[in-house]
């Protein structure tokens, strides 16, 4: 792993991880002696302050960054895993262009394509993180001002500029069996583009050059329908009709609507080729970090996850979708 010099960091705590969610930052902070404060301005100031102090180091960094971007807030695909060994992978990608990716420090880049800047290999997975640039103006009217030069008015609106980063993952555990495919929400990535790119990367390290199979999770809908487990809303098709339903409540999903819950239990859910559904996870019940809102899109095996959350939130949806996908 190269070393980064502590500017080199500290411009990584500018433009990459103060760009992270408020919470996972006063964590990060909160390992350190230093300050939190209440403002992206302040979490700068802090975590330079605590570079400074050595607290924290690259390492530290870059676990961080691991376990938060890219993570939440995105499209996640379930795919078929390879049909490789893993412990053949090392000498793969060391013999492929991507060699230098291999345990690369975390990147400073915005690029404009979608790029491979990352691969992480062990005795029990491999990852493949990519990211893509994209910078946008955002009205910042403190900085407006007026200006008269003779009998000339003028007026200037300010906009401060604003960098995001999408993340693009491919995570393979190898004892799972499936993949996933995170992709960052961003319009502008093209999710058959970004199977094309894995399906050329992998092929590349040594896989099987062969299309991504999509592991469909109707069963997952239905099995979390009949359980009454944070459902929603649901939606069971074929081709001649569908049934839809849903709970409008604020804080309580079918389960709490109990003439739409009676209904929802006398539908014979079996009866349906493909099913889709909105599911909440919550904290206590799932043993996530907090309330999730997922929606499943069972046919295209997707998932939409709306909140921005840790690698162990995204984990443990899975690992709980899959229990319910390979349910009878």
């Amino acid at each position: 792993m190269d070393s980064l010099s502590k500017p080199q960091l500290k411009e990584l705590v500018r433009r990459v991880i103060v760009a992270q969610g408020n919470a996972f930052i006063k964590e990060l902070l909160r390992s350190t002696t230093a300050r939190i404060g209440a403002t992206k301005e302040d979490f700068a100031a802090n975590l330079d302050a605590a570079i400074d102090a050595d607290e924290l180091t690259q390492e530290k960094l870059e676990a961080w960054l691991a376990e938060v971007e890219g993570w939440g807030d995105q499209h996640l695909y379930l795919i078929a895993p390879p049909e490789v060994d893993g412990a053949r992978l090392a000498a793969g990608i060391a013999a492929s262009p991507h060699a230098e990716a291999l345990g690369a420090s975390a990147s400073l880049d915005f690029p404009e394509a979608l790029t491979l800047t990352h691969i992480a290999l062990s005795d029990t997975s491999l990852s493949l993180l990519w990211h893509q640039g994209k910078a946008g103006w955002n009205r910042f009217k403190p900085k407006d001002f007026t200006l008269e030069e003779g009998l000339e008015h003028y007026r200037f609106d300010a906009y401060r500029q604003r960098l995001d980063r999408s993340v693009v993952r491919f995570e393979w555990r190898f004892a799972d069996s499936y993949c996933l495919v995170l992709i960052h929400r961003n319009p502008e990535i093209d999710h058959k583009a970004v199977f094309q790119d894995i399906r050329r990367t992998l092929a590349t390290i040594g896989c099987p050059d062969a299309p991504a199979k999509p592991i469909p999770l109707d069963q997952a809908v239905k099995v979390a329908a009949s359980k009454g487990k944070g459902v929603h809303s649901t939606r069971f098709e074929l081709d001649g009709g569908y049934v839809e339903m849903a709970s409008t409540l604020a804080d309580g999903g079918i389960d709490a609507v109990e003439p739409v819950r009676v209904v929802l239990q006398a539908v014979d859910t079996g009866q349906f080729d493909r099913a889709q559904g909105m599911l909440h996870f919550a904290a206590e019940e799932h043993g996530t970090s907090r309330r999730i809102a997922v929606q499943v899109y069972g046919r295209e095996a997707r998932l939409r996850i709306w909140a921005q959350c840790k690698r162990e939130d995204v984990l443990r949806i899975v690992e709980l979708l899959w229990a319910y996908n390979s349910a009878p």
